[in-house]
């Protein structure tokens, strides 16, 4: 695993330069010489303060992951596509929770792909009854608030998974990875942290016979407590072996 930083030159930076031109915007306008100076410091340094990120210059694994770049000598095998759905804002800004699910699955050769995004836009009345989604998370949603929210979604293809943003559970939970047959989908709560969202998500790449569906280890994403991380938290080898077998996590 490598760092790029000011003063890296060669091929890595040249691809670095081209997706910071791709994805800021203004665009930077960097020539992609492979020569990471000035400008390209200060590019990266917006780019991190968009996504979330650690504002340091250096593109290590989690700026990469973010720009869609693999670690070196490590390329991506596979790609999910994400679907964000809202009725609440969350208290992490949504670019870090992106960044640092995409964080998590990078070191594994899967990149997560931003489809697309939308706020659900419901009548004021529905959405003051589905900003608390009552009722008990269950792998196999069949009815209630769980069911209304995700048919509000709109069309996601059946091979993405939708992201749905509220404000609150009954339970006391801030995800939940069960969805509706045929909607691969999870929701995530406000006050979620910024890796609730890639635990979510796992869930549902892992599917409902997959076991342990949760590990008592704290360094693990599939911990069954949603922690204040410092680490990108890991996945073991059974697990990112699963998760790439889910018909969501794509070849390519």
């Amino acid at each position: 695993m490598s760092q790029l930083q000011r003063g890296s030159r060669g091929p890595e930076v040249v691809k670095l330069q081209q997706e910071l031109n791709r994805q800021l915007f203004p665009s930077p306008n960097l020539t992609p010489d492979g020569d990471f100076g000035g400008m390209t410091d200060r590019a990266v340094r917006a780019f991190q303060r968009n996504a979330g990120l650690v504002v340091d210059g250096i593109v290590g694994p989690r700026t990469k992951a973010a720009l869609g770049m693999p670690d070196t000598g490590r390329q991506f095998t596979h790609r999910v596509r994400l679907n964000f759905r809202s009725i609440s804002n969350t208290d992490v800004p949504f670019n870090t929770i992106l960044a640092h699910t995409q964080a998590v699955f990078a070191p594994h050769g899967i990149r997560i792909d931003f489809a697309n995004g939308m706020s659900l836009g419901l009548a004021s009345d529905v959405a003051s009854r589905l900003s608390q989604v009552d009722g008990t998370c269950r792998w196999t949603i069949t009815g209630g608030e769980y069911a209304e929210l995700f048919r509000h979604g709109g069309d996601v293809p059946s091979s993405d998974i939708g992201v749905f943003f509220i404000d609150r559970f009954s339970q006391a939970i801030n995800g939940c990875g069960g969805h509706l047959t045929n909607r691969p989908g999870c929701i995530v709560a406000r006050a979620g942290t910024k890796w609730c969202t890639a635990h979510e998500i796992c869930h549902v790449l892992l599917g409902s016979t997959f076991s342990p569906v949760h590990i008592n280890d704290p360094r693990n994403l599939m911990h069954s407590v949603d922690l204040q991380r410092g680490a990108t938290p890991t996945l073991t080898a059974a697990q990112v072996a699963q998760v790439k077998l889910s018909p969501l996590c794509v070849s390519i």
